[in-house]
């Protein structure tokens, strides 16, 4: 009986311990910001007064293990504790391919008044299905502002 026993227990142990297929094959999502944003250059919003420009940083990171198919990117950049707004003029610029690897992530930013300067900001990024909204990884780091 006590052989049977200790049978019984190390088999339900060794189920335990095992990773189940899916858990093994799937691999989390991670994004590393870089510590530093670009210079700042000059950025003329695409509805704006044309030839008025502002000082705009770009911020770039990457996330890997990104899930393969169309993700949303989503990206913010915060200076003395006020929000910047998105230095594009493009559609879909929240939108990326992913191929289940590596994928560079970049937006620049730019604030009208008080005008974005040189120093910290804090940066933050995430990625989210573009099907159901689930959120694969996100990341917050404080970033340097070059003069």
């Amino acid at each position: 009986m006590y052989k049977f026993g200790l049978a019984v227990l190390t088999v339900a142990a060794m189920v335990l311990a095992a990773a189940s297929p899916a858990a093994a094959t799937t691999t989390q999502t991670r994004i590393t910001i870089d510590r530093h944003a670009s210079e700042l250059f000059p950025f003329e919003p695409p509805a704006g007064e044309p030839g008025v420009t502002y000082p705009a940083t770009s911020v770039t990171a990457t996330a890997r293990n990104c899930p393969a198919g169309f993700v949303l990117m989503s990206a913010s950049l915060v200076q003395d504790g006020l929000p910047t707004l998105w230095a594009t003029g493009g559609r879909g610029a929240g939108e990326i391919v992913c191929d289940g690897g590596t994928v560079e992530l970049s937006m620049a930013f730019a604030r009208i008044a008080p005008a974005l300067h040189p120093g910290r900001a804090t940066a933050h990024f995430s990625l989210r299905d573009a099907d159901t909204g689930e959120q694969f990884a996100e990341r917050t780091r404080t970033v340097w502002i070059p003069c």
